[in-house]
């Protein structure tokens, strides 16, 4: 006996642990959205490769060779080629427009001469690339994991277990919120879209696809199981309905109630693409089964469970999925800006056909070919495969392209050629793949690890059974040549992994300051920025700890520049209303100015650091034009950032207010450049509604233009009587304000006028005519609001003082006692009845 089996089968063992392990926690974990669960996939998928090699070249176990390793093996050299720095010449010829770009940016700053560089790389944000380049390598090490899994049958069934038992815990977690309505994961998490629609996944499409590949796990195992008990006969009802009432059956019945309640939980999520692309999948297994010699008859079960997954969407929440596949007719609207999206990204392509712009730079690199008309910031592609050809090219699209083709060649060779019944698991896998291929048309969820991780086990799976089938030798000890190579790639790939590791831990580390940095920045935002001393050192201290472990990040370096910015400005003078810089502020702020052109340099593209350099050095340090300069520069490469728009914008309004282009009336004249600012300032309000005070402001104070405020404000209430207060307190003539309450008022007795109007809509035009001075209205409006809504303290004890004013002292202390009666205590109504009844008595 071999001593080297005890201690394969030990490494196997451990594989198949951590493996297991890893499928459980990264769908637990968000679907690994945050650096410190990166950090625990990378160490697990680190250990899981150098297990498989160990086992090879230390105990003669085989290693499993596939030319599908070869295309991912140059997708991968492909994005560290990215990341080589090189003369500058040599990228001019390779990526011409790379080289050109660089060089355009750098030539923009100040002291130029200095900023240009010898050596620069094909990646526009060397950070990203690292960071996707580190996930790529995890990613491929489970598929190497899953090839050598899928050579065990008993192994293939474990594997299959637990992934349907993971994904049926999932479903009935995404079930469960989607049934109470939440709006946090786990019932504890809020998500920024203020509904919990996707299970542990902050992003309904994301867990769409995480489900589509489970349900492919389980109908996989399902399919295996039947096939092998009823091998060579056909499976009639009878015989299955015979089979289904004995013990052994019960394992059929978990997994047939899985695939039930995985696919209720796709419709649940209300994911366009994860239902489409589900069904599509099925029809085809279903084809396929249909036609397949080895596995015929079979076909019923997919309908059955079509049924079954029908009457749980029926009974959990059918009138909300009807309406949502509804909207699939409006699909020409709703895909609009995503064919946008596409366009503009063939429009990058184009300029980096070859070799892309970098792995994970779609984020800094696409605003500078938008031409999109939607107000949103495109972090993602939504379209994996138009993302992956701009970032990678032709070169690094065509790869995947290659490795695609021979996993679906394996799979062609499982469902063909098959005489044992574990090869049934490939129908299953098959359809988790072909769901999350089309579904990746019009989603980014292979960008989450839970989910390419899944992919990857899946394709190493039909690629390992078709190993395992056509390959008798697969107990053979490894050839010598054979463990020599992969000694190499084992000590290649340990530096690597410890590499990994280390970025990965010091990630974590520096996204934890980092959050907490963020944690201050709204407390000091609720304070206008104005917080004491200590609070500016914590804040700076966690971003400056943060930059330290990710010196290469450039939001983190941009966002500690900001915060250093902020501390300066607190110093204003209550007087003037003017920045009072400290005795070295001058200097300080030039060296933060240096720092934003240091990022610059790491990240020529990163638009909002050009504006934030661009408005220190027009405002404070007074070089207007460099300042003009590098604001447009920065809304250019940034119009999906809120802030580069209002500083470019800002800008140049203060630009025109310089040189005094005021008409007769008193307000700045219509002209282009005018007109150019507007429509920077109104696009960051439309990224950032809480920059609509801000930029009202502007207009009303700046450019004496309120009725650019109006119209900014449109048809939005609020906005309205915002601008109309502040028309009144910047002393403009009554006209203008009695125009600006006559659009409010038009526009709130519309909606008053329908049977559904809310409270705040009478309560609004209440507080109009209050304004106005008509009491009377004012008083009737008050009025009708209460009645939808009694227990609103605020406007009662506003119509009680209206009711004061107009001499109506009982009825106006009938109604601040009411006050009194919701709210014990509330001192503006005690107040109030005290004032009224010394009036009384008085008389």
């Amino acid at each position: 006996m071999n001593p080297n089996t005890g201690k394969i089968s030990i490494l196997d063992s451990g594989i198949e642990c951590l493996t297991y392990a890893l499928l459980l926690f990264m769908p637990a974990a968000f679907g690994v959205v945050n650096a410190w669960s990166e950090q625990v996939v990378i160490i697990v998928s680190s250990l899981i490769l150098i297990a498989v090699l160990l086992r090879s070249v230390l105990f003669s176990g085989r290693f499993i060779w596939t030319w599908a390793y070869v295309p991912v093996l140059v997708f991968i050299g492909l994005v560290a080629f990215q990341l080589v720095d090189m003369p500058t010449e040599t990228v001019e010829k390779i990526s011409p427009n790379t080289a050109a770009i660089k060089t355009d940016l750098l030539s923009s700053l100040p002291d130029s001469a200095d900023a240009q560089q010898e050596s620069t790389s094909i990646s526009f944000y060397k950070h990203a690339t690292r960071h996707n380049l580190i996930l790529v390598v995890a990613v491929f090490s489970m598929f190497i994991a899953a090839v050598h899994l899928f050579q065990r049958e008993e192994a293939v069934k474990r594997l299959l277990i637990v992934i349907s038992s993971v994904g049926c815990f999932m479903a009935l977690l995404a079930i469960g919120q989607f049934i109470t309505r939440t709006d946090s994961i786990y019932w504890v998490f809020q998500t920024p879209y203020k509904i919990a629609d996707g299970g542990p996944f902050v992003n309904h499409s994301n867990y769409a696809q995480f489900m589509n590949l489970s349900i492919g796990a389980a109908l996989g195992l399902l399919l295996y199981k039947i096939h092998d008990r009823f091998s060579g006969l056909r499976a009639r009802a009878a015989d299955v309905a015979e089979h289904l009432t004995s013990r052994e059956s019960r394992p059929l019945w978990f997994l047939a109630g899985f695939v039930i309640i995985g696919v209720a939980s796709i419709f649940t999520s209300l994911s366009r693409g994860g239902m489409v692309s589900m069904l599509v999948a099925a029809s085809f297994t279903t084809l396929i089964l249909t036609r397949r010699q080895s596995i015929r008859g079979r076909g019923w079960i997919m309908a059955v469970m079509a049924l079954g997954a029908f009457i749980c969407v029926l009974y959990i929440g059918f009138d909300a999925v009807y309406d949502r596949l509804a909207t699939l007719q409006d699909m020409h609207h709703a895909e609009g800006g995503r064919m946008e999206i596409i366009e503009n990204i063939a429009l990058a392509w184009t300029k980096f056909p070859i070799l892309g712009t970098g792995l994970g730079t779609h984020e800094v690199v696409y605003p500078m070919f938008d031409r999109a008309t939607i107000a949103s910031l495109a972090t993602h592609a939504e379209n994996e495969y138009a993302q992956t050809a701009e970032e990678t090219g032709a070169l690094g699209f065509l790869s995947l392209v290659v490795f695609g083709i021979f996993v679906w060649i394996a799979y062609t060779k499982n469902i063909r050629a098959a005489q044992t019944p574990i090869r049934s698991v490939a129908y299953g896998l098959g359809f988790g793949l072909l769901a999350i291929l089309l579904h990746s048309f019009s989603d980014f969820g292979q960008h989450l690890p839970a989910n390419s991780m899944l992919s990857a086990i899946f394709c190493g799976g039909l690629i390992g059974l078709a190993k395992k089938n056509s390959e008798q030798e697969s107990i053979r000890k490894s050839a010598l040549p054979q463990r020599i190579c992969l000694a190499a790639a084992l000590l290649a790939f340990v530096p690597f992994a410890s590499w990994s590791m280390y970025r990965a831990n010091a990630a974590r580390i520096a996204e934890a300051n980092f959050e907490t940095a963020l944690g201050i920045e709204e407390d000091l935002v609720e304070d206008q920025w104005q917080g004491d001393n200590l609070i500016y050192i914590d804040l700076i201290s966690n971003a400056q700890t943060a930059v330290g472990y990710m010196p290469d990040n450039i939001k983190y370096r941009h966002w500690l520049n900001v915060y250093r910015w902020k501390s300066i400005a607190r110093n204003i003078n209550a007087e003037t209303g003017t920045l009072t810089l400290p005795a070295k502020g001058l200097q300080s702020v030039e060296k933060i100015v240096d720092q934003f052109y240091d990022l610059i340099e790491i990240c020529p593209t990163y638009g909002p650091s050009w504006c934030m350099a661009g408005q220190l050095e027009y405002n404070i340090l007074g070089n207007r034009k460099t300042g003009l300069r590098l604001a447009d520069k920065g809304y250019e490469l940034a119009p999906y950032h809120s802030t580069a728009c209002f500083t470019a914008g800002l800008l140049e309004i203060l630009e025109l207010v310089k040189v005094d282009n005021f008409d007769d009336s008193g307000a700045l004249a219509d002209s282009s450049g005018l007109n150019g600012a507007v429509a920077k300032l109104n696009r960051s309000v439309k990224l950032n509604g809480g920059m609509f005070d801000s930029v009202a402001q502007i207009y009303i104070n700046e450019v004496k233009r309120p009725d650019l405020a109006v119209d900014l404000a449109g048809d939005k209430v609020w906005r309205l009587t915002r601008v109309a207060n502040m028309v009144a307190e910047s002393g403009f003539d009554e006209e203008k304000i009695g125009t600006i309450r006559q659009r409010l008022v038009f526009l709130l007795q519309e909606q008053a006028s329908s049977p559904d109007a809310p409270a705040s809509v009478f309560a609004s035009l209440g507080g109009v005519y209050r304004d106005s001075g008509d009491i009377e209205l004012a008083v009737e409006y008050y009025r009708k609001a209460l009645q939808h809504q009694y227990d609103n303290v605020y406007w009662r004890l506003r119509l009680a003082r209206l009711l004061a004013e107009l001499k109506q002292k009982s009825e106006a202390i009938h109604e601040a006692r009411i006050v009194l009666r919701l709210r014990p205590g509330y001192e503006p109504a005690e107040r109030l009845i005290g004032d009224l009844s010394v009036e009384r008595q008085s008389y």
